[in-house]
């Protein structure tokens, strides 16, 4: 008689274990797909539903992205140029990098916004250091390297709105192909400041 009492309390006990394991399956895996998520953001999901919704599909939101970290980079390496550079022509050229880029990000920022893709607002860790490294550099030393950075920053930032002037979002493509012909004209710019400096 005890054991027909028992066979439903051990059968409930049963089922209760079995959902917490399950419970536990599922927490642990929500933590992994977090912490292995290669798009996030401060916690945010820099591209998922918001990005179909927009109908920019994911080349245009990564084009953005990587865009935007290229666009921090060159203004804040104009900054340090206005002070550490010692050439008037380098000085100029950064003068001109913090002015377009700076009117670029905006534009960048408003673009990603409408399309509700989330872009970063700060540099990687790599790239921060080698900015701080920069600091420590003056007169023509800071020119050649500078300058150098541009020639090969810019040569890689062509290529990349080249693919951006291509995406299949009419807005994305229009910016791209606008901003391209002001960074292919700071890539000119660049080289015959290289040239001039040796």
């Amino acid at each position: 008689m005890k054991n027909i009492f028992l066979l439903p309390i051990a059968f409930t006990f049963v089922l209760s274990l079995g959902a917490c394991q399950t419970a536990d399956k599922k927490s642990a895996t929500t933590k992994d797909s977090v912490s292995g998520d290669t798009t996030m953001v401060n916690g945010t999901h820099d591209v998922g539903s918001e990005s179909t919704e927009s109908g920019i599909d994911e080349a245009g939101a990564t084009f953005l992205r990587k865009a935007a970290v290229g666009g921090i980079m060159e203004v804040e390496a104009a900054k340090i140029a206005a002070k550490n550079a010692q050439s008037t022509e380098v000085k100029d050229f950064a003068a001109k990098m913090l002015t377009d880029h700076t009117k670029a990000n905006n534009e960048l920022k408003a673009l990603a916004q409408s399309k509700k893709v989330i872009t970063p607002d700060a540099l990687p860790a790599d790239q921060q250091i080698h900015l701080d490294e920069m600091k420590k550099i003056t007169g023509a030393a800071f020119d050649k390297h500078y300058m150098d950075m541009m020639v090969t920053d810019h040569d890689k930032t062509v290529a990349l709105f080249k693919t951006g002037a291509e995406n299949r979002d009419q807005s994305v493509k229009a910016w791209a192909g606008a901003t391209l012909k002001v960074i292919e004209s700071h890539d000119e710019m660049a080289k015959k400041i290289v040239a001039n400096l040796k």
